[in-house]
């Protein structure tokens, strides 16, 4: 569910934090293409911060990008979007390991949701996780929208 941009030579399912460095999330940004040009950095296309659809229930595929930076080691990453109730979970990555090598060379995430069903309107939550902790929630609004 992951596409990775950057330089990544070696996965580990072990994970540490090599000389105590736990990176950043610079960013995390929902959106509904990502185009991956050979040498280009990618571009995000359609952002969004809400979902507005015509009937319930409704299918939809997207993207959410986390950009990760300053840190040293071997890394877990993993998403979670949480239903308006905040106790179900609606659907999840699993576990997504990285390396970042220097400091200052950053590591992309870009995680494809595949035909992601919304039963009905309200707010639901994005949860982003690094090794096990959440490092980010933010709301993903789902509403209805008259024709």
């Amino acid at each position: 569910m992951a596409l990775h941009h950057g330089p990544l030579t070696q996965l580990s399912t072990s994970v540490g934090e090599t000389f105590g460095s736990r990176p950043s999330l610079q960013f995390s940004v929902p959106c509904l293409e990502v185009a991956d040009e050979e040498g280009k950095p990618p571009s995000f296309k359609w952002l969004f911060y809400e979902l507005p659809f015509p009937q319930f229930p409704f299918k939809v595929s997207f993207f959410v990008a986390n950009g990760w930076c300053n840190g040293v080691g071997d890394y877990i990453q993993s998403m979670s979007i949480l239903q308006p109730d905040k106790q179900n979970v609606l659907v999840e990555t699993g576990k997504q390991p990285f390396k970042l090598s220097e400091r200052s060379v950053p590591f992309m995430a870009v995680n494809f949701f595949q035909d992601i069903i919304f039963e009905e309107p309200g707010v639901y939550w994005m949860q982003v996780f690094l090794n096990g902790g959440m490092i980010l929630e933010y709301p993903l609004t789902v509403r209805r929208v008259e024709r």
